[in-house]
C-alpha cells in the first residue's frame, strides 16, 4: 500500500496547482505574514481598485449592482476567485477550485442579463463558496477523509438540491472548502492539513465548516452554504466574526449532501447560510425555498419562507430575550463576558424586554448527544481511515472516546432519552416566557488550535432542533482591557472540571484580535422569528 502522506501531498499539490500562476504570493510574503489575514486580498496588490470596490458589498447589495449592471457578473467571479487564491494561500481553506468554470457560469448569465432585461434569479451572478461535503456536480468531495478524496464514488455527478436550488437563483458556483476529519471538530483539520483563522492565525476557524468561516473572513467569499449538526455553523461564524443561522433541521434540503457517518439518523443536521450580513442569511434561505427544494428532498417539511409569519409574544417589534450567561457546565471566559454583557446593556437601553434564562440540563445533553452522534462507536470513521493507513486526529479521538457500538436496543434506548429530554427542555423553555435566548456560541473566543473541547452551547440546540443565529459583536479580545485578563485560580469557584480548563486555556496575549460574537436561539420551527430578531438585536448590539 502507498503510505497515506504520498497521496495526501498529491492531493494538496493538485489543490495548489489548481491556482493561476498570477494570483500566487512569494515564498517571502507567506514568510513574513501577518498574524491578522483578512485583509490580505486588499493588501496584496493583486487586486484592482474596482475589485476591492466589489469587496465592500454584501452578497443582497452585489444582486442589486449585477442586477444594475454596475458589475458584470463576470468581473465580480473573477474577483471572488482571485481574493479566494489569495486568502487561501494562507489560511488553507479551499479543497477544490474552479475559476474556469466559474467563469463560463458567469459569461452565460451576463448574456442572459442582456438577452431578456432582467435577473434569472435573486442570486443573480452572486458567488457562493460550498463546503466539502455538499454535493456540486462534478467536484471533489472528500468529507475530510482521504478515503473519500480517493473513491470516485464519492465525486457527485448530479447537484445536490440545495446546489440546484442556488443555481436556479442565479448562484455562481466557484470554490469548495475544507471541513475536518469525520466532519465532527468543531475545528478544521483533515489530511489536508489545519485551516487557519483569518483574524488571528494562531486560532481556530471553528469547524466542521471552518473552511466557509476562514475563507469568508479572509475575504475569498461573501457569502457560503455551511452545515451543522452540533454547533457547526454558528461555532465558525463566532470564531471568525461572521453572521450565521442554523435553521430547524427539515426547513433546508440535505439530498445529495454525504456527513461524516452515512446512515446515522439519531441525530439531523441542518444546512444554512455563512454570511456577512443579516439580509445575506435571510437571501439565501429564501432563494432556497422559492424553489420548492422539498418537491425533490422528502425529508423535508413543504414550507415556503414566510417573514409574514414572524411574530414575538408580546405582539410587538421587540422580543423578549432571555440571557443565558453560562450553560451551569463552563463560564465563557473573560472577553465573551464583556460582549454579552455589553450586549445586554444596550439591549436594554434600546428598550428590548430582556431577563435572565437559567441553564437547564446542559450536562445530561452532552452525554446524550456524544452516544447518537457514534451509535456505532466511531467504527465507520475508524474503518475510513484504516482503508489507507491515515491516523486517527487528536480531536476525532476525542469526540469518540466514551462511544460504543450499541446493538438496536440500546439505539432505541438512547433515542428515547433523547425524545424524553427534548419534551422536557421544550417545557421549561415554554415556561420561561421568552422569545429568544441569548448566549455566546462558544464559551470565549475562538480557541486555540487543537483545543476545542466544549461543544455544549451549540450542540444543546441540536438535540432540541431549535433554531439558531450568531451576529459579530464589532468587540475583539484585547489585552489592554483589564475586562480581558484571565480568570486566575481562586478568582472564581469553578463549575465543573471543564470550566477550570477553559479558564486555563485563555489568555489575552494569545487571542489579541479575535472576533467575539454572540448566538440568539428560538422556539422549533420559529426560523423566520428568529432570522426577523437577528437583524434589529445585532444593529442595536454593532451600533
Amino acid at each position: 500500500m502507498t503510505d497515506w502522506t504520498t497521496h495526501a501531498e498529491a492531493y494538496k499539490a493538485r489543490i495548489a496547482a489548481q491556482i493561476p500562476a498570477e494570483w500566487r504570493l512569494s515564498p517571502e510574503t507567506l514568510a513574513n505574514l501577518p498574524l491578522n489575514v483578512t485583509r490580505l486580498p486588499e493588501d496584496s496588490g493583486l487586486l484592482s481598485d474596482r475589485e476591492k470596490e466589489i469587496k465592500t458589498l454584501d452578497a443582497t447589495s452585489l444582486a442589486a449592482a449585477i442586477a444594475a449592471r454596475t458589475y458584470s457578473a463576470v468581473e465580480v467571479a473573477k474577483t471572488y476567485a482571485k481574493a479566494a487564491a489569495i486568502s487561501s494561500q494562507a489560511t488553507h481553506s479551499v479543497m477544490d477550485f474552479f475559476p474556469d468554470e466559474a467563469a463560463a457560469r458567469a459569461q452565460w448569465l451576463d448574456d442572459e442579463l442582456a438577452r431578456t432585461g432582467k435577473p434569472v434569479g435573486p442570486l443573480h451572478g452572486v458567488p457562493i463558496s460550498v463546503k466539502d461535503m455538499i454535493g456540486l456536480a462534478g467536484r471533489a468531495r472528500t468529507c475530510g477523509s482521504l478515503t473519500g478524496a480517493l473513491d470516485p464514488a464519492l465525486q457527485p455527478s448530479e447537484d445536490s438540491v440545495i446546489v440546484d436550488a442556488l443555481r436556479r437563483a442565479g448562484a455562481v458556483f466557484y470554490v469548495k472548502t475544507t471541513n475536518p476529519q469525520a466532519i465532527m471538530h468543531l475545528e478544521t483539520n483533515s489530511f489536508l492539513g489545519e485551516t487557519l483563522n483569518p483574524w488571528n492565525t494562531r486560532l481556530t476557524p471553528g469547524g466542521s465548516s471552518g473552511g466557509e468561516s476562514s475563507l469568508i473572513a479572509g475575504g475569498g467569499s461573501v457569502l457560503g452554504i455551511g452545515t451543522d449538526i452540533g454547533g457547526s455553523i454558528r461555532n465558525p461564524c463566532s470564531n471568525c466574526g461572521l453572521f450565521g443561522f442554523k435553521p430547524t433541521a427539515a426547513r433546508i434540503p440535505k439530498q445529495g449532501n454525504v456527513g461524516g457517518m452515512p446512515g446515522q439518523e439519531t441525530i439531523i443536521g441542518a444546512v444554512g447560510p455563512m454570511a456577512v450580513s443579516a439580509r445575506d442569511c435571510e437571501l439565501f434561505v429564501s432563494s432556497i425555498l422559492a424553489a420548492e427544494p422539498w418537491k425533490r428532498d422528502p425529508t423535508m417539511v413543504g414550507m415556503p419562507w414566510r417573514p409574514e409569519a414572524a411574530r414575538f409574544s408580546n405582539g410587538g417589534e421587540r422580543p423578549r430575550i432571555g440571557v443565558m450567561w453560562d450553560d451551569g457546565v463552563v463560564v465563557p471566559q473573560p472577553p465573551m463576558r464583556r460582549a454579552l454583557s455589553a450586549a445586554v446593556d444596550k439591549l436594554k437601553a434600546a428598550g428590548y424586554d430582556v431577563v435572565d434564562f437559567t441553564p437547564y440540563r446542559t450536562a445530561e445533553s452532552w452525554e446524550i448527544l456524544r452516544q447518537l452522534y457514534f451509535t456505532d462507536g466511531g467504527a465507520y470513521v475508524r474503518g475510513q481511515a484504516a482503508k489507507t493507513g491515515e491516523p486517527i486526529l487528536p480531536l476525532t479521538e476525542w469526540i469518540m472516546a466514551g462511544a460504543k457500538d450499541n446493538t438496536a436496543t440500546e439505539v432505541m434506548a438512547l433515542n428515547r432519552a433523547r425524545d424524553a429530554f427534548r419534551l422536557d427542555w421544550w417545557r421549561y423553555f415554554a415556561e420561561q416566557k421568552v422569545d429568544l435566548i441569548l448566549t455566546p456560541a462558544y464559551p470565549g473566543p475562538a480557541p486555540v488550535l487543537g483545543t476545542s473541547k466544549y461543544w455544549a452551547y451549540t450542540a444543546l440546540f441540536n438535540i432540541l432542533d431549535m433554531p439558531g443565529a450568531v451576529f459579530p459583536t464589532g468587540l475583539y479580545v484585547d489585552p489592554q482591557n483589564p475586562a480581558d485578563k484571565a480568570d486566575v485560580e481562586g478568582a472564581r469557584p469553578w463549575l465543573s472540571e471543564e470550566d477550570k480548563l477553559n479558564a486555563e486555556r485563555y489568555d489575552a496575549e494569545t487571542f489579541v484580535g479575535a472576533p467575539l460574537a454572540l448566538q440568539i436561539v428560538g422556539a422549533r420551527w420559529e426560523d423566520e422569528m428568529v432570522v426577523k430578531a437577528l437583524y434589529g438585536i445585532s444593529d442595536v448590539v454593532r451600533a
